[in-house]
């Protein structure tokens, strides 16, 4: 079962959107935003095609039956007192990133959790 994982590994770090990316100069990382990318021009043309594809759908073909999404735009950072009243803080707060405002806990949200 072990080496069954490590294969795993092995073939899914050759898949590692994180390299790749980097690789294909679509983006790049940087120390002064930890865990948030810097899109280049190529991946910025790629993550604009792909949040057109998304409101597609969201949107729908406006026909009976057909699923139609309502898009909002939420804050990036909350409370902690969000994430302790949700639950995240118990399970994630190690793995998020927080910080001090004004004398009050706050964590950025996680992935596109809507916080909503």
């Amino acid at each position: 079962a072990l080496a069954k994982w490590k294969q795993f590994q092995e073939e899914a770090a050759k898949r590692d959107h994180r390299k790749i990316g980097v690789e294909q100069d679509l983006f790049f990382f940087h120390e002064l935003s930890p865990g948030s990318c810097f899109f280049l021009p190529h991946g910025c043309r790629l993550y604009n095609a792909l949040v057109q594809f998304i409101r597609e759908q969201y949107w729908g073909t406006g026909k009976k039956d057909d699923r139609v999404y309502h898009e909002v735009i939420t804050p990036n950072m909350y409370n902690m007192n969000l994430w302790v009243t949700s639950g995240h803080a118990a399970k994630y707060k190690e793995n998020m990133f927080t910080f001090d405002v004004e004398k009050a806990e706050f964590g950025l949200k996680p992935m596109n959790c809507p916080g909503h």
